[in-house]
């Protein structure tokens, strides 16, 4: 928002605090956070001491006579904290992520201050995150040891179960062939991962069940596809409609350039065929937890889906993958929604393997050396 200039806000103009701050301390600076809006601001203890003051509308008169700050500063003080939208003038219309915001009401400040925290956040470089160039000390271990607890041995699973081959031939793919997959291989996957099998009729509600567990049967989570090289289907950004399973065309083709953006650092994923974005329509959970535990729901169901949209296509033969480090507000520009009442949490994706490799997990080279464990699988 662009700060407003001091001469406008004179006169009977009334102002308020956004009900959407959270201030807090990072080493000896003051933060203000708007988390409607992401805006993080350094502000003096003298405007934390203002903003406190108004809580409901106050005119300008009254704020000016309280002296929190001298004559000659205080138009420029107030246009600041407005241009931070961290005051609002009653003279304009809310901000719409504001409005949004307003939606997520019973779960804030907890959930929303944590949902504008993790997201546009800036990812490290490759150089950074190469194995050599970590800072700091070493990883923790990967399994946890009860030494002198006592023991059971179990059997390893069966090794000729076919739901467990699937399961042990899951893993994540950074190269892919030349040759696309197919609008039924799609298909396939998409109505195992979200299509709707059943509906539960119970009094004043119908009950959708789909293959993943979900909260209270709230089902949040939504499935957006962009296409960029799917044999069969008009490259572009699709809404799977779970009940009726069909396609919705709601964009345009979508560039390689701007599929790699939607994955910084993570930009050998735009070769794969098709990218799937699930999203959390958060009202769906509010609407029966009216409580912030409850936005863990949507996170954890958002794994659910992916888990069975990885499954699925492995057991097809093709070479899927699954990233949660996104550029959301621009994936959430193309989807056309707001990131607030609705966001994205997750993406997959799904190309057909490289010829002549069992396995490419690496965007160039050699897979490296697997290790069978066989205390859990049988060579």
């Amino acid at each position: 928002m662009v700060p407003v200039p001091p001469r406008a806000l004179r006169g009977t103009l009334q102002v308020r605090r956004s009900p959407h701050l959270v201030v807090y301390w990072r080493n000896k600076t003051l933060i203000a956070c708007n988390f409607a809006t992401g805006v993080h601001a350094e502000v003096p203890s003298r405007a934390c001491e203002l903003l406190s003051s108004c809580d409901n509308w106050v005119t300008l008169a009254g704020l000016r006579k309280a002296g929190f700050f001298s004559p000659t500063s205080f138009d420029a003080v107030i246009a600041r904290l407005v241009g931070l939208t961290l005051l609002e003038r009653s003279d304009v219309r809310s901000d719409p992520r504001s409005r949004s915001m307003e939606r997520l009401a019973p779960w804030n400040p907890h959930v929303g201050f944590y949902h504008a925290s993790t997201k546009d956040v800036r990812f490290a470089p490759k150089a950074v995150l190469a194995r050599g160039a970590r800072p700091g000390p070493p990883p923790p271990p990967a399994v946890k040891r009860y030494d002198g607890a006592p023991s059971v041995r179990l059997e390893p699973p069966p090794h000729d179960d076919p739901f467990g081959a699937v399961l042990k031939a899951r893993r994540t793919w950074r190269r892919y062939s030349s040759k696309p997959v197919t609008v039924g291989e799609l298909s396939t996957i998409l109505g195992l991962c979200s299509g709707i099998q059943h509906w539960v009729m119970a009094p004043g509600l119908k009950i959708p069940l789909k293959t993943s567990p979900s909260g209270g049967a709230r089902h949040a989570i939504e499935c957006y596809l962009v296409a960029r090289d799917v044999r069969g289907l008009k490259g572009g950004v699709y809404y799977y409609a779970p009940d009726r399973h069909e396609l919705r065309r709601i964009g345009g083709r979508v560039s390689v350039e701007r599929i790699r953006a939607y994955v910084p650092g993570s930009e050998y994923f735009a070769n794969a065929s098709a990218m799937v974005f699930f999203t959390a329509v958060f009202a769906r959970i509010l609407w029966r937890y009216p409580y912030a535990r409850a936005y863990r729901a949507a996170l954890i169901e958002s794994g659910h889906v992916c888990q069975t949209f990885l499954l699925a296509a492995t057991r097809l033969g093709l070479a899927p993958f699954s990233v949660m480090a996104l550029a959301d507000s621009i994936i959430e520009r193309d989807l056309g929604i707001d990131g607030i009442s609705e966001s994205v949490l997750y993406a997959a994706g799904v190309g057909r393997p490289p010829r002549g490799t069992p396995w490419a997990p690496l965007a160039r080279g050699k897979a490296p050396a697997l290790r069978r464990n066989p205390r859990v699988f049988r060579p």
